[in-house]
């Protein structure tokens, strides 16, 4: 307990020294809490990415490098900052944050490995139990020979590169973070790390909805986020989606404030949090999006430049250090997205996108010198036009995408598998997770902002609509509900709600100017409780279950029948894929060969050769029995059930949806196995 303590302290102190100079006049308690949080976050995720790679992740070394960060943000800021007193809306933000935190409070206890969440956990138990995410494989190694894993993963989302070097599909953010937590609480600690962080993602949406829309809008959009079903699902998930999202709005929050008033450690913590999401998504860079968009309008303004390199530089290092994982630990992860996710075809315009780059930056320079001083007024007489125009054409084009594009449910086939299914829905099946009321509120609160558009709401919208176009335009996502919304998490479910509350907050405005502050205050409730009560209703269905409820118990007590000191546990699974074979290795510690029945009977000599049979275990996981291997005998030595429950997925139409669980089971037996005489 003390050890845990001591390393939390560690990771918050640097965001008490930056967090107070990061205030602002109008911030209340709530945002100074939730701007420490962003800065120790900001600082930490670098730290602890390098120490993960490099195989240095123990309480030591991350307590030390996050106390030297600490030590270096004092240096950097010196002086005590702002202390900020109780404001009007910190009692409800309070709450909202809290009662984010009841409802994700039931993490889905995912230490199989059926899906990526099952990924990340292992990873991160392995990675907190023995300092290393990269790590060479002895067993591996030794069957390297005779045996050939299929695709090269010795499970999924475990890749071997060379010989027998074991690396994560994805990147390694995640896996640090979680790792952070199996550091303070094993196993649970790990489970509980996306709640708490999803929680917190909440409270930073109601501070950025509170940065550019208001008090209300905020705090509703946030209550419709955090509310929502995706966002319960998620939270609820070791997995990336969340911990991107909390990145992601993070950042934005802090964009948004350096853009309308440059300060350098603002700037620089925006860079940090948006590049922290690149380290932890692939995608993460898109958040970051209208930056660049506003640097070449100040480049041909003629405004200051130098503000932007405080940004830029942590930006860029990010940038690069996931470019060069990507490129040589991720180089498997890289084919994938080369492969399947429409790298290829990216990279197949990269001379076209080359070429318009260099016509833009002509154009920039021309614009610069012809009309740079004027710039600043046009764009204050006719900003607005432009911006109303840009955000009709975006409605024009979500309802198109809604109404018009899908294919007739009809013509399509029941439970289709590949990823490319139920592509021209995607809009369709999103808007069910979001509720159709948020989504046309969400629609007339981007024209509403158009109006009166500025830089804050430009870096906002571009990150909302640069996630948006692109899984829209291609969505490449598992084509089973809830899982399919993921690439949608961390920034256009968010800019939804944000969207949808600043909506039904003009509403309530143009309600009160016209008919009194009750007609204001009743128009406003109506459309908020319609909004929130519609959410609400989608989101029943999964408040209260908790996906494979048990199976850290019952894994734990299928770990106890296998016989310590065993050199190898063979488990016996078809080739390529897993359920827990990897939760005995990665989160147990047993060095462990997944094996098809088949194939161990034919590399049982092979196997014998290299002295892997020899205080040996056999596992099977349907309750049959060993395989009849000559020379060998097998010799019981314990069984056990497993039964934990799991929702449904469902492919097709989002009215298909049913809180329908299925129990998972699995019958260990397990086998010494000894030599015949």
């Amino acid at each position: 307990m003390l050890r845990a303590l001591l390393l939390l302290s560690c990771l918050y102190l640097p965001g008490e020294l930056l967090g107070r100079r990061l205030l602002r006049k109008g911030d209340g308690l709530a945002e100074a809490l939730l701007l420490r949080a962003c800065a120790a976050l900001a600082v930490a995720i670098p730290v602890l990415v390098l120490l993960a790679v490099s195989g240095l992740f123990t309480r030591a070394f991350v307590g030390g490098a996050l106390a030297a960060g600490a030590l270096l943000a004092a240096l950097l800021v010196r002086g005590t900052g702002r202390w900020q007193r109780p404001g009007r809306w910190d009692a409800a933000a309070f709450a909202l944050v809290a009662g984010a935190f009841l409802l994700y409070a039931l993490p889905a206890e995912y230490v199989i490995n059926s899906r990526d969440p099952g990924v990340y956990t292992l990873f991160a138990a392995r990675l907190a139990r023995t300092g290393e995410l990269l790590h060479h494989d002895p067993l591996v190694g030794a069957v390297s020979a005779f045996h050939e894993f299929v695709e090269g993963r010795k499970y999924p989302g475990f890749f071997i590169l060379g010989e027998d070097l074991i690396v994560p599909q994805f990147f390694p953010g995640p896996f640090a973070l979680l790792g952070f937590g199996g550091l303070l609480a094993g196993i649970w600690g790990i489970l509980y790390v996306v709640p708490v962080v999803g929680a917190l993602s909440v409270g930073v949406a109601y501070a950025l909805g509170r940065e550019l829309f208001g008090g209300w809008a905020g705090l509703l959009g946030a209550a419709l986020l955090g509310a929502s079903y995706t966002q319960i699902w998620w939270s609820r998930h070791p997995s990336s989606e969340v911990m991107a999202q909390f990145f992601v709005l993070g950042g934005l929050w802090l964009a948004v404030r350096f853009v309308r008033r440059p300060e350098p450690l603002t700037g620089l913590l925006a860079g940090l949090l948006l590049g922290g999401a690149m380290l932890v998504r692939v995608d993460g860079f898109l958040a970051a999006a209208a930056l660049p968009v506003l640097f070449s309008w100040d480049v041909a303004a003629r405004r200051p430049l130098r503000p932007w390199l405080f940004p830029a530089v942590p930006l860029a290092l990010c940038g690069v250090a996931a470019l060069l994982y990507l490129n040589t630990a991720g180089a498997r992860y890289l084919y994938i997205l080369y492969a399947e996710h429409g790298l290829r075809e990216a990279l197949r315009a990269a001379p076209l996108a080359l070429a318009g780059t260099g016509l833009l930056v002509g154009g920039l320079l021309w614009v610069r010198h012809r009309w740079g001083r004027g710039l600043e007024g046009w764009a204050a007489a006719r900003g607005g036009r432009v911006a109303v125009g840009v955000a009709l054409a975006v409605a024009g084009v979500a309802l198109w995408a809604y109404f018009v594009m899908p294919e007739p449910w009809e013509s399509l086939p029941e439970n289709l598998r590949g990823f490319d299914a139920y592509r021209s829905q995607v809009v369709v099946r999103m808007v069910w997770f979001v509720t159709p009321p948020v989504a046309v509120l969400a629609l007339a609160g981007l024209l509403l902002a158009a109006r009166r558009p500025e830089r804050g709401l430009a870096v906002f919208t571009g990150a909302v609509l640069a996630f948006g176009v692109l899984y829209v335009a291609v969505p490449n996502v598992a084509p089973d509900l809830p899982w399919a919304t993921r690439r949608f998490v961390p920034a256009v479910f968010p800019g939804i709600c944000l969207f949808a509350g600043y909506a039904v907050s003009k509403a309530g405005g143009l309600a009160a100017r016209r008919g009194g502050r009750r007609a204001g205050a009743a128009a406003g409730a109506l459309l908020a409780a319609l909004a929130f009560g519609w959410t609400a209703h989608v989101s029943a269905p999964i408040l209260t279950f908790q996906e494979l409820d048990g199976a850290v118990g019952e894994l734990a007590r299928v770990e106890r029948e296998i016989p310590e000191g065993a050199r190898v546990v063979y488990m016996e699974m078809p080739s390529g894929h897993d359920w827990t074979a990897s939760t005995f290795e990665y989160l147990y510690g047993h060095p462990v060969l997944p094996y098809d029945r088949v194939r161990f009977i034919l590399e049982a000599d092979e196997l014998e050769e290299a002295r892997l049979l020899r205080d040996a275990v056999y596992v099977t996981t349907d309750g049959g029995p060993a395989p009849l291997v000559s020379g060998l005998r097998f010799v019981e030595v314990g069984r056990q059930r497993l039964a934990v429950p799991r929702l449904v997925p469902v492919e097709g139409h989002e009215s298909r949806m049913r809180n329908r669980v299925e129990i998972l089971r699995k019958d260990y037996r397990v086998f010494r196995i000894e030599e015949e005489r």
